[in-house]
């Protein structure tokens, strides 16, 4: 979903298929312990990988990331 997604902008630079995988492992093992991810859990996650800097979390809103949250948490 994460590569989908694509919320750095990194598939149109040549960017792995496996760009996000450690972020999608971050949220995968919340998801399967049965927590819920949430925008701020997407955004510590994302600093996490990317950084404080992050290009995600500074141009996007917390209702976009909300809504990336509660895509995520529906698998759950």
């Amino acid at each position: 979903m994460l590569t989908r997604v694509d919320p750095e902008g990194l598939s149109s630079v040549g960017a792995p298929a496996d760009e996000y995988a450690f972020e999608a492992d971050d949220l995968a093992g919340r998801l399967r312990d049965g927590r819920t991810v949430t925008a701020e859990v997407v955004v510590d996650v994302w600093e996490r990988w990317f950084g404080p800097g992050s290009g995600y979390v500074r141009r996007t809103s917390m209702s976009q990331v909300a809504e990336l949250a509660a895509e995520l948490d529906a698998l759950r």
